[in-house]
């Protein structure tokens, strides 16, 4: 899945929740973070695995419900989107990595058409696979040229709350950046 994708659908799921907007805005590029595992050769395996993915941010879920109660929203913002990610590739990661580099996938595949009556068809394939590179990945493909799409045509639609959903926006990223160079 594209970078764009891996941002903006968890990202719209926990503002659709009423997840505080700050932390999901300055939270939401952890979304992408897995996909770094790329420069290593190891795309979908060494960031994909369930120690970076699971270990570790539950390690910061717990420290942050024992030390920083604070932290814990913030906490629990970054499993979902590092999980969300796990969840959003599943067409094959190595989560066992580094004990295997075997792929784990998981392929639904839901077909609905009106030829000759109402057919539906689901068919889910999955299981473990060998480890394949990944190759290069387009920075938007074009499921995300259409959300991208659909954003501009509800902005179009819902003109004053989308300049209502923007200022709010830009007063966060805005609050945040005098907040950072301030000190």
């Amino acid at each position: 899945m594209d970078p764009v994708l891996h941002i903006l659908l968890p990202l719209l799921l926990l503002l659709a929740v009423k997840i505080d907007p700050k932390k999901a805005l300055l939270l939401a590029p952890l979304a992408v973070l897995p996909d770094f595992d790329a420069l290593f050769g190891l795309h979908r395996a060494l960031f994909h695995s369930f120690i970076p993915l699971v270990v570790l941010p539950l390690g910061f879920v717990l420290y942050s419900k024992w030390y920083r109660p604070e932290w814990m929203l913030g906490s629990m913002i970054a499993l979902f989107y590092l999980l969300s990610h796990l969840v959003l590739d599943l067409g094959g990661v190595a989560f066992l990595y580094p004990f295997t580099t075997d792929q784990l996938y998981f392929d639904p595949e839901i077909e609905f058409n009106l030829q000759g009556g109402i057919n539906f068809r689901v068919d889910v394939e999955y299981g473990i696979k060998p480890f394949e590179e990944m190759g290069t990945t387009s920075v938007l493909s074009g499921e995300g040229a259409a959300l991208l799409l659909l954003g501009a045509l509800l902005i179009v639609v819902f003109r004053k709350e989308a300049v209502h959903a923007l200022r709010t926006a830009w007063g966060v990223v805005k609050g945040f950046l005098m907040d950072t160079f301030r000190r």
